[in-house]
């Protein structure tokens, strides 16, 4: 059978990123004797003739599209990418009639309203990777929703995600349809993966609906292999892409001793957790190649932390700042101003930690995208803030009442003394010119990693004039 599987994420801010999953689900599918061509629309300049011409030489039995994201989830500046996917499968359908099969994070989030919009056939809920090998193995004049983690538009019952039991049990990421080499040069890394789920209880958090509560591990063995994979094919940094690198911090020691015992040259970042932070692993993970951590912090103001179901402190940030400095790894922060119980108040608490322990960058959002099945939605709809018949297809952030009205104002004012401080919903340190501009000077891993210069430059600036 042919499957034809189209990644449709063309987003490239801040970087364009590889689609690992759909790297995974080919080799997946491969792995059962499918006979399978990856279509990356990322780079295409003409997406529709693109896939005109895929599906006439192709001629494919059954489509997989994969969304990786619903929106930029920035505010103010929000892009929606439903309206595109909606003329890829348009597209898809004028020059196939064979069966469309949504998947990828973007679609587990809001399977039922997404299939819907986009008139697919059907989608996978969760990870693909054994569920659509069963359902296109079931497939003969229309497809049933037998198979856990498929939903069918035909047939109207709940579906429950699919998870994989065992990682070790996928064959590696299928990388021969994919131009890395382009991800690379274009986006500067490559991507990896050690483990999936998520235990954490964050409020806003979507990683436990994609991956599930349940942390299963890759054998560190694996991970090295991976990474091998990637400098035969000329990639040179990878981000980690785990929910959170750093937990269980044994098993993330056993990935960077497994890096190390292989000499692989090869650099990464990856989220890392503040409580789970120790001198040892900072130091294992500098070994290994790694570069540069960024911390989900989101607030530096405990009360606020608190609502948010944070399990770290202020003094767990400093402790984890302070720890990936002594060991020569680049720090980010990332932000989220107008959290639940945030103030005018604890804003300043946010941005007086910050400036206290002077990361590398701090990345910071305006506002929480709320998405179903979340803590925030819950909230969300407590407050009145939305209804209970919510369309979580348009995006909506929760922005805290009391600090509404002048919180863009406050990123604004702090954004003009912090040359290192980004703002991705308001356009503020970065932009496609600067992003280009880096690439094409041959800078390579996150671009945040180079904010050290302008945080250098303030800095020496200060002393010149004290």
């Amino acid at each position: 059978m042919r499957v034809l599987l189209i990644s449709a994420n063309i987003e490239k801010l801040p970087d364009p990123v590889a689609p690992l999953g759909l790297a995974y689900l080919s080799s997946a599918l491969k792995f059962q004797g499918y006979e399978v061509q990856c279509l990356d629309l990322c780079f295409v300049e003409n997406w529709e003739e693109t896939i005109g011409k895929s599906i006439r030489d192709f001629s494919p039995e059954a489509i997989g599209l994969s969304l990786r994201n619903v929106d930029n989830v920035s505010y103010p500046d929000t892009v929606s990418y439903l309206p595109f996917y909606e003329k890829v499968v348009r597209c898809c359908r004028e020059f196939s009639a064979s069966p469309i099969i949504l998947g990828g994070s973007g679609f587990t989030l809001m399977p039922d309203a997404i299939l819907e919009y986009l008139d697919a056939d059907g989608g996978i809920i969760g990870e693909g990777e054994e569920a659509l090998a069963k359902v296109l193995m079931a497939f003969t004049n229309g497809f049933s929703s037998a198979t856990d983690g498929f939903l069918s538009r035909r047939v109207k019952s709940p579906a429950q995600p699919a998870w994989i039991r065992e990682l070790d049990s996928l064959p590696p990421p299928d990388w021969e349809g994919l131009d890395l080499k382009k991800y690379f040069s274009q986006g500067g890394m490559g991507n990896l993966q050690s483990k999936r789920g998520c235990p954490f209880s964050c409020i806003y958090c979507t990683y436990p609906l994609i991956e599930g509560r349940k942390v299963r591990l890759r054998s560190p063995a694996k991970v090295a292999q991976d990474a091998e994979d990637l400098i035969r094919r000329g990639v040179e940094n990878a981000f980690m892409v785990d929910n959170i690198f750093n937990f269980p911090e044994t098993h993330a020691r056993d990935v960077c001793r497994a890096l190390v015992e292989k000499r692989i040259p090869l650099q990464w970042s990856c989220y890392a957790h503040p409580s789970y932070f120790s001198p040892a692993l900072a130091e294992e993970m500098k070994m290994a190649g790694c570069t540069g951590v960024e911390f989900g912090t989101d607030s530096g103001a405990p009360q606020v932390l608190a609502k948010l179901g944070k399990n770290f402190t202020p003094q767990d940030i400093r402790r984890a700042t302070r720890l990936a400095r002594e060991a020569g790894l680049e720090v980010c922060h990332s932000l989220s101003l107008g959290a639940p119980g945030e103030t005018s108040e604890t804003l300043q608490e946010t941005f007086k930690l910050m400036e206290e322990i002077s990361p590398t960058a701090v990345i910071a959002m305006v506002g929480l995208r709320i998405f179903p099945g979340t803590g925030l939605a819950i909230l969300a709809e407590e407050e009145g803030m939305i209804p209970a018949s919510h369309d979580f297809l348009q995006p909506t952030f929760y922005i805290a009442p009391a600090i509404k009205d002048n919180v863009v104002a406050f990123a604004q004012e702090k954004a003009k003394v912090h040359p290192n401080w980004i703002f991705p919903g308001l356009g503020i340190h970065v932009s496609p010119r600067l992003q280009t501009k880096l690439r094409k000077m041959g800078v390579k891993g996150p671009l945040w990693e180079h904010m050290k210069i302008r945080r250098e430059r303030r800095a020496a600036k200060k002393e010149t004039h004290a």
